[in-house]
């Protein structure tokens, strides 16, 4: 890791896919078991060696701040407050690169709070040698263009272009952007103000490189379905030993207490298969499939739920 090396946690998007909560609880501070989405990415941050972390608001930014005020794991945090207007992707890269302590130099990780890719410090030093040469790096995965992702299109692994879901025909498995990249911030062209990521950052003209990383854990948390999926996924992968290195992550991080998970179920501290507790109550506080984050209890209903003090948002 350099001195000049930088990690942006990208926490600014509306979270419009996670419904009736998510109008309230900012998708970021969504609950992984025992820490947010936002608190996990900056202990991962950390567990890669990175020092001078950025994370960019826009959307209930106030509510942010507020509710990680206090918390040691956010001490040295720079917060990059986006306003009047949110920044997207691109401009929220921009926006880090032009502070005065980065002046666009360095080589800069680029996390999304919502998607979760596990790797080590080991994994990075390799990928970042991919970097040399080139102008940026985007972690990519291989999945089923049923699975609703878009596609990115290479020539001799270098990005030409994107096809949109809604065109792929027919159905098949394609290379997406797992919403992480590793960006040298020196080859950038300054621009102030809003832009897109593939437009101002990672353009098709531009010498970026995709690297397949499939093998490595990865959790999409960017709608309420994915993010009930994603914990299942957790709670059932715990005991595969490949996956050992994240959980110890976990553990370490008190991020997951393996001793309340039940693979078998699917549940974590409930009696009910498929039910998810992530308050300090009893198990009894779960009755059907679905994820208590806080409120007195879950009720039993046909289809699985989510609740929130009192909101109950129902899943598809």
């Amino acid at each position: 890791m350099r001195a000049n090396d930088h990690c942006l946690i990208l926490a600014a998007g509306f979270g419009t896919r996670m419904g009736e909560i998510g109008k309230v609880l900012p998708k970021v501070m969504w609950p992984v078991f025992h820490k947010s989405l936002l608190e996990t990415q900056v202990l991962f941050a950390r567990s890669l060696g990175y020092e001078k972390i950025y994370i960019n608001v826009h959307h209930q930014a106030s509510t942010i701040l507020e509710m990680t005020q206090g918390n040691a794991n956010f001490k040295n945090i720079v917060w990059l407050k986006e306003f009047p207007e949110i920044l997207d992707i691109g401009g929220g890269i921009h926006n880090l690169a032009s502070q005065p302590e980065v002046n666009y130099t360095g080589r800069l990780l680029v996390l999304n709070a919502d998607q979760v890719l596990w790797f080590t410090k080991a994994n990075l030093d390799e990928w970042i040698k991919a970097l040399d040469g080139n102008d940026g790096v985007l972690l990519s995965l291989l999945v089923h263009s049923q699975q609703g992702y878009n596609q990115l299109v290479t020539e001799r692994g270098l990005l030409k272009s994107i096809k949109p879901n809604k065109e792929i025909h027919p159905a098949q498995e394609i290379l997406t952007y797992s919403g992480n990249a590793i960006i040298n911030l020196s080859t950038l062209k300054p621009q102030a103000g809003s832009s897109k990521f593939f437009d101002s950052v990672c353009p098709f003209d531009r010498k970026n490189v995709c690297i397949n990383v499939s093998g490595h854990p990865y959790w999409d948390f960017g709608t309420k379905e994915r993010y009930f999926e994603s914990l299942k996924r957790i709670i059932r992968e715990r005991d595969k030993g490949d996956l050992r290195e994240f959980y110890d992550f976990l553990k370490g991080s008190h991020i997951f207490n393996a001793d309340l998970a039940d693979p078998q179920k699917i549940s974590y501290n409930s009696h009910c298969a498929q039910g998810i507790n992530l308050t300090s109550g009893s198990k009894e506080r779960v009755n059907n499939r679905g994820v208590l984050i806080s409120g007195q209890g879950l009720d039993s209903s046909e289809k699985p739920s989510i609740r929130y003090n009192e909101i109950v948002d129902y899943l598809n």
